[in-house]
């Protein structure tokens, strides 16, 4: 009879120890499955935020190349700027320095 009661202990140990290991297993499973949605949905928004910046990045360029272009020698005229004239340099025979001569 003893041993009727001991195998039977054993037995419920086992139970509530395989029915733990099982509860642990599915909770860890929803846990990895919560994470991996939650990264997947923050992967998305931060590559909408990637793609949403590339846009405003082409579109600066875009404008920079607009404005590139819009640049004439009249417009510069009326900025004041104004031709340079050239520059000469002369050296003497003796040494090796250069000087400059302005007009």
């Amino acid at each position: 009879m003893v041993e009727k009661i001991l195998q039977l202990n054993r037995e419920k140990t086992l139970f509530w120890s395989l029915l733990g290991i099982f509860i642990f297993s599915i909770s860890f499973y929803m846990y990895l499955i919560n994470t991996t949605v939650h990264n997947v949905v923050s992967s998305q928004n931060i590559e909408a935020k990637i793609s949403g910046l590339n846009l405003a990045i082409s579109n600066k360029e875009f404008q920079y190349i607009n404005n590139r272009n819009a640049v004439t020698i009249s417009l510069a005229y009326s900025m004041g700027f104004k031709e340079v004239s050239p520059k000469t340099y002369l050296r003497e025979k003796s040494t090796n320095s250069v000087s400059f001569l302005s007009n």
